[in-house]
């Protein structure tokens, strides 16, 4: 239950980031509140602070659901990390363009299509995000090595 309440309130700053510090037309799912935008509350940390919060706070919710019996998830993290950083590759521009057109198959449902091109195609490529996304990662991982080093001193 920690896990999943310490992933929600890493998704609530990574959500504020886009209410207070981003282009509301750049975040699909979450709306505009004009109140908030444009305070650039989060400043520099504002342009990476979602990549690392991402394989973060996912990856602490899939660890979650994972038996308290197991060893723990870190697969969990290394899969988070992998989508995060593929998504981040998709937004170069040597892959983005061939991406896009691949997903003109009409196998796509076509509302997922346009969503991964405009992604592919109107995405910035960063470095920053990587190492942010490899961060959020590791930071996820190092909580749940942390948290099973606990529950194993607390039972004995």
């Amino acid at each position: 239950m920690r896990l999943a309440a310490l992933g929600c309130l890493a998704l609530a700053a990574g959500t504020l980031v886009y209410l207070t510090d981003r282009d509301p037309s750049r975040a699909a799912l979450i709306p505009a509140i004009p109140l908030l935008a444009g305070l650039g509350l989060f400043g520099g940390p504002g342009s990476w602070l979602p990549s690392f919060v991402h394989p973060f706070a996912f990856s602490l919710f899939t660890a979650a659901l994972a038996p308290a019996s197991k060893p723990p998830a870190y697969w969990a993290c290394a899969m988070w990390w992998g989508i995060n950083v593929g998504f981040e590759v998709a937004q170069t521009p040597l892959i983005g363009p061939s991406l896009a057109s691949g997903l003109c198959d009409p196998l796509w449902p076509a509302w997922l299509a346009d969503a991964l091109s405009n992604f592919a195609m109107h995405g910035t490529f960063d470095v920053a995000d990587l190492i942010a996304a490899t961060a959020g990662a590791l930071a996820a991982a190092l909580l749940l090595r942390s948290t099973q080093v606990r529950e194993f001193n607390h039972a004995r």
